[in-house]
């Protein structure tokens, strides 16, 4: 990842330097916030519906015309 940073040339060095800790200490801890989030289990939502036999049923051509642009 790279980053730009506009700083002011009249700002001192040891400002400059400070000023890009604090930036890469903010992008870590933020990058390690986001990648502790836990995964949701499979089969969460099992037996709450059921998919109905016509659902694999084929399309009206109607239906399929459109999804083709026709």
């Amino acid at each position: 990842m790279q980053i730009t940073v506009n700083v002011p040339d009249s700002l001192p060095l040891e400002k400059i330097e400070q000023l890009i800790k604090e930036i890469e200490q903010r992008l870590l801890n933020e990058t390690t916030q986001t990648a502790v989030k836990k995964q949701r289990p499979i089969g969460l939502a099992k037996e709450q519906f059921k998919v109905p036999s016509t659902f694999f049923d084929p399309l009206p051509n109607n239906l399929m015309d459109a999804f083709e642009g026709y």
